[in-house]
């Protein structure tokens, strides 16, 4: 669920953004060193892993019931 801003622009950089940059670099509309495409590879993960394990802030834990 998009609860906030963090939120969405986390999605719209995972599944917009970086495969926009491979997709783009695969028809050859632009041109990434080999490099440029480790780093998004491991931007793209970074984002992932932060976005999913997040843990919820202390004021969502208070109010769940065990």
């Amino acid at each position: 669920m998009i609860k906030k801003f963090n939120d969405l622009l986390a999605l719209i950089t995972i599944v917009g953004i970086i495969p926009g940059l491979w997709v783009a670099t695969g028809l050859k509309a632009i041109v990434l060193p080999g490099e440029m495409i480790g780093e998004t590879i491991m931007a793209w993960g970074l984002v992932l892993q932060c976005y999913f394990r997040r843990k919820p802030p202390k004021e969502e834990q208070e109010w769940r019931l065990p």
